[in-house]
């Protein structure tokens, strides 16, 4: 029973694949159909493919002949041919008569062919004149291109006023065709239209270069407006760069400024605190302030066994205390705070500062503080004194 369920699904699956191959081959086959141009379109293609060569040879004859009959009228100068209407018209009756005439009376060889040559060639014109007019016949007559003409414009007026489509389903057939980006004046554009099939081609007309030289021309153009554009967002690339470097160094000098400004201002405050330190110091006294016994112990002061108090060692004690005299000229002495009950006398050491003169002493009522006051206090910058209470 299994093997049968087995070979069930097997068929299935077959038959699955099978079907997806045809599906695939199907959508393949419409696709390659459908890409196929109609036989009509191809064979209006080579019409005008055949007019646009046609034209083009003409264009290399009549340049051809237009060589040939200048060569031989530069050496003829009295016996010039007469090219008017030679060029566009080809050869009259009358001027061909007449250039067989000068072919037969020519004497030198090489002129004689030279004038062979342009009845050869303007034998090959006609006849690809006549060509030319048998394959436009089989045409529809070309649309010839003004300045302002588009292709989309060309093919859709064609379409809508010509052949009575609406704009829509005109519209729909041009898209299926390749436009030609630009049209110059005097350029053909040839149109065909059959049984809902419609084909579109641009020769070079009157115009003067071909379509795919004015497609060169403008990738050209584009490609240089490219590189220019390049070269142009190279450059302002280059420069920004240029800015962005300028910029940083500009950012680091003003860095450097920076620090060397905050540098600065810490040595001018470094300066005036110097500056103030020294000013202080110059206009401020040392001082030490004590009682007559202890100042005569440790050999400040000394007095002898007859007369007046006199300087010792200066620099036996501590100056502990300090005076700016820009502020003050007062000092205090307070008795308690050197064990006295009241004050009864000061002294300033040395002695060579007068009292009454350069300093004077106010007792308070009850004595128990004194004030030593500065009369001249510029005389004792810098000094050290010794001040003695009793």
């Amino acid at each position: 029973m299994s093997h049968i369920r087995s070979t069930q699904r097997g068929g299935i699956t077959l038959w699955a694949t099978v079907a997806v191959v045809v599906i695939l081959a199907a959508i393949l086959i419409f696709h390659f159909f459908s890409r196929m141009q109609p036989a009509e379109v191809r064979s209006f293609q080579e019409l005008v493919n055949r007019v646009e060569k046609i034209n083009t040879q003409i264009s290399e004859r009549e340049q051809q002949i237009s060589g040939l009959v200048s060569r031989y009228n530069e050496s003829h100068p009295d016996n010039e041919i007469d090219t008017t209407g030679m060029s566009a018209m080809g050869l009259t009756e009358e001027q061909a008569r007449l250039l067989a005439n000068r072919v037969a009376q020519e004497k030198d060889l090489s002129y004689r062919g030279l004038l062979q040559e342009v009845i050869d060639v303007t034998g090959e014109l006609d006849k690809l004149r006549t060509e030319l007019g048998e394959v436009k016949s089989r045409l529809r007559p070309p649309i010839v291109a003004q300045k302002g003409d588009t292709h989309i414009g060309v093919c859709l007026k064609f379409l809508t006023e010509d052949i009575g489509l609406n704009e829509e389903d005109a519209l729909k057939l041009i898209e299926k065709e390749a436009m030609v980006p630009e049209l110059l004046p005097g350029f053909e554009v040839w149109n065909y239209y059959g049984e809902g099939v419609f084909g579109t081609f641009v020769t070079q007309g009157e115009a003067r270069i071909t379509p795919n030289e004015l497609a060169r021309a403008t990738k050209r153009k584009i490609d240089a407006e490219r590189q220019t554009l390049i070269q142009e967002r190279n450059q302002k690339q280059s420069e920004v760069d240029d800015l962005e470097s300028r910029k940083n160094e500009l950012q680091q000098q003003i860095r450097s400024l920076e620090e060397e400004r905050a540098a600065m201002l810490d040595q001018v405050t470094a300066m005036a605190s110097t500056n103030d330190s020294l000013a202080q110091e110059l206009n401020s006294l040392k001082y030490h302030i004590g009682t007559f016994r202890d100042l005569e112990r440790s050999g400040a002061i000394r007095k002898p066994a007859f007369g007046k108090w006199n300087t010792g060692d200066i620099d036996a004690v501590d100056h502990t205390g300090s005076l700016d005299l820009r502020s003050s000229t007062r000092i205090v002495i307070n008795a308690s705070s050197l064990g006295l009950d009241k004050v009864d006398k000061i002294l300033v050491f040395p002695r060579y500062f007068k009292e009454d003169g350069d300093y004077h002493v106010e007792l308070s009522s009850d004595r128990k503080s004194a004030t030593l006051v500065l009369e001249k206090p510029t005389k004792f910058n810098l000094s050290r004194l010794v001040i003695a209470v009793g």
